[in-house]
């Protein structure tokens, strides 16, 4: 039998911290989408919570080391690759957050 292969761990790691860079700007635009719908009462508003709370999810999903818990062990022959998602969604993300904190 061969050897398992060994994972990748800094790229692992890498998206670890990003997944969890993601799942901090997430939470400040809940927190930030939740004042606002209370000022507001705007199903637009709600909309954002709703659209927030369903990414919080799917970074949360997107860890790779609660898919290593869940059986997937081989997900690291992706390479390089397998943080391009999570990276373009920080990125976009950070927009978000600078976007809605900016005053107008």
């Amino acid at each position: 039998m061969p050897p398992e292969p060994v994972p990748q761990l800094w790229l692992m790691n890498l998206q670890a911290l990003i997944a969890l860079g993601n799942v901090l700007l997430l939470l400040a635009l809940l927190v930030i989408y939740a004042k606002n719908y209370e000022q507001i009462k705007s199903k637009f508003a709600l909309g954002l919570i709703a659209f927030i709370v369903l990414l919080i999810v799917q970074a949360f999903t997107a860890n790779p080391f609660l898919r290593t818990v869940w059986g997937f062990r081989h997900i690291h022959a992706l390479g390089l690759l397998i943080i391009v998602p999570v990276l373009f969604e920080f990125v976009a993300l950070a927009i978000l957050l600078y976007i809605s904190l900016r005053p107008d």
